[in-house]
């Protein structure tokens, strides 16, 4: 498999984490619940690292030696995760098809600004990156096989991508290329690059026709299925034995199937994985779908728009590797639009 340039992690990236509270704070009533709900006591609980938000999550042990997820919202946490919160909570109540997919929700509990979901744990026995041959091919035929499974009647449960809180500015382009017309925005994103003025150069010859493409991204046509709209490879349980799983459901909706292959596509890349351009292909071969170019295009702009307008922006307190996650799906982004439109590739970025 021919890799791409993989984008360094940051210095002391492993000692580099989110705010998370400890289980020590979780309410004692709340606990009560949790251990009615894990069928026992619990007599260990640690907290469980990974992904880029500050919410609670930990790995629930009972006496009896079963395992749990816990995941959700406490004091303080943001009223935007709030709000996923309750949409994931109620996907998982009304869709129970998501456990072929994901691990099986077992129950939720309410205690103040304690909100907790309680699923299966489900242990990762790969880990990536690296990607290999193998564990891409398995992530891309689950991807296409969750796709396919849309069950018809979640159209009349979730809401339809293109208007929902949270996703829809990724498809109108609220906050993409267009916004780095302001002089601040682009000074954000110049500092990405190793040579300011070349990245300056290139982004004017350019972006009036990236933002006419980014502009297509809310009118697509093409195949629709629920659409997961966070996938990466923290989202993803690669299990050895079985397909992966897919965890993190709060932007569930239905939306262009292209959308979910291209927005996970960079992420692979920048972590050393296939270029967009083959994992796209590779998602078709699988698949039996065939995207039209022009919508590729429409949304690979749309994408790259996203991350280029938020890459370069001030670091957010407690989240202190979102920044970085989104340049790793930037920079392969910006490569795989370049080709797209046949211009000339990005300037070298900095590494970070």
């Amino acid at each position: 498999m021919k890799v791409t340039r993989a984008l360094r992690p940051p210095k002391l990236r492993s000692m580099i984490r989110e705010s998370k509270p400890p289980w020590d704070e979780v309410p004692s009533e709340a606990k009560i619940e949790l251990a009615r709900i894990a069928g026992g006591p619990i007599v260990d609980a640690t907290i469980a690292w990974g992904g880029y938000g500050p919410s609670a999550t930990f790995i629930l042990r009972t006496a009896r030696g079963e395992k749990f997820f816990c995941k959700g919202t406490h004091p303080g946490y943001t009223h935007a995760g709030q709000a996923a919160y309750e949409l994931e909570l109620y996907y998982y109540q009304t869709i129970p098809e998501l456990a072929e997919f994901g691990p099986a929700f077992r129950g939720a509990v309410h205690h103040g600004e304690w909100c907790l979901l309680v699923l299966d744990y489900v242990q990762r026995a790969i880990e990536v990156p690296p990607w290999t041959e193998a564990a891409f091919l398995d992530a891309i035929t689950m991807l296409a096989r969750f796709h396919r499974a849309t069950p018809a009647r979640v159209r009349d449960i979730l809401p339809v991508a293109e208007h929902q809180t949270g996703i829809a500015a990724l498809y109108a382009a609220e906050n993409g290329w267009k916004s780095l017309t302001a002089p601040d925005q682009r000074t954000r994103f110049f500092a990405l690059f190793e040579a300011r003025a070349a990245a300056s150069r290139w982004l004017d010859a350019h972006l009036a026709e990236f933002v006419a493409h980014e502009a297509r991204a809310s009118k697509l046509v093409g195949p629709r299925s629920w659409v997961h709209h966070d996938i990466r490879s923290d989202n993803l349980l690669l299990r050895g034995e079985g397909p992966p799983l897919l965890v993190d459901f709060p932007f569930l909706a239905i939306g262009p199937t292209v959308m979910d292959v291209a927005f996970f596509l960079p992420s692979v890349a920048g972590e050393g994985g296939p270029h967009p351009r083959e994992g796209l292909r590779r998602y078709e071969q699988v698949s039996g779908m065939r995207f039209d170019s022009a919508e590729v295009c429409a949304v690979v702009a749309a994408i790259a728009g996203f991350f280029a307008a938020r890459a370069g922006q001030d670091e957010i307190p407690g989240l202190p590797r979102l920044r970085w996650v989104q340049k790793l799906q930037l920079f392969p982004s910006l490569t795989w639009l370049s080709e797209i439109l046949g211009i000339e590739p990005p300037p070298r970025w900095r590494r970070f």
